[in-house]
């Protein structure tokens, strides 16, 4: 039995709902990274260090460019800002408190992060409620920096790569990153209460290239 304001939908592992809105987050991520230019693995088998381990992650970037590493591997989980799972269902409903992001975060890592051989591991934590956690936020504005720097090169600018008016773009395209997975969340959330998604519309997954004239416009402001 749900509890009385239904929050368990957002918490619940066992209808279809969960599953496409974790889907639909994961493809956006992917292409975020085929935006910087990157080579994309999803739902792939990734070589681990333990012997018969079937454990993968949602997302592998090849040739990502990390030292001591050759690729990224990031796993996306959405959590509920209330809690809806408790057996004390007196709590159920309540605002969860604390590290709660931290939590997850830590629960993929120790699930992941020591069975890849030479592959980094990344958790891609989001709430409910469009919170986002630190290392995905960092993983957005390596992305960005990324697409920046390829799009200098791109128009011969590579001299101007560091200095103030690469800075602004690189933050631009990091805004343009964060917002662009915003409306995946709100689409993952909705969905989950939803019990069988069978009858809905989905979004597309893909997003599309930063135009290059928006740098440019960025720039000339500057």
């Amino acid at each position: 039995m749900l509890d009385q304001y239904g929050d368990h939908v957002l918490t619940c592992k066992k209808h279809t709902g969960t599953t496409a809105g974790h889907d639909h987050v994961m493809n956006v991520s992917a292409q975020l990274a085929r935006n910087s230019r990157l080579r994309v693995r999803i739902n792939r088998n990734v070589a681990t260090t333990a012997a018969g381990s079937n454990k993968q992650g949602d997302v592998q970037a090849i040739e990502f460019d990390i030292p001591g590493y050759d690729d990224l591997v990031w796993d996306v989980s959405l959590v509920s800002d209330r809690i809806g799972s408790s057996t004390q269902h007196g709590i159920n409903g309540k605002l969860q408190l604390g590290a709660y992001l931290n939590a997850r975060a830590l629960i993929k890592n120790n699930r992941y992060r020591r069975d890849y051989a030479a592959i980094a591991f990344a958790p891609v934590i989001l709430s409910v409620a469009s919170k986002i956690h630190p290392e995905f936020l960092r993983l957005l504005w390596v992305l960005a920096d990324r697409q920046t720097v390829k799009y200098f090169n791109l128009v011969g600018d590579k001299e101007d790569i560091g200095n103030e008016r690469f800075k602004w773009s690189r933050a631009s395209t990091f805004r343009h990153n964060r917002n662009a997975i915003g409306l995946p969340i709100a689409y993952a959330s909705a969905i989950r209460t939803h019990l069988s998604v069978h009858g809905t519309a989905h979004p597309m997954s893909a997003v599309s290239v930063r135009p290059q004239s928006a740098l440019i416009v960025s720039s000339a402001a500057l």
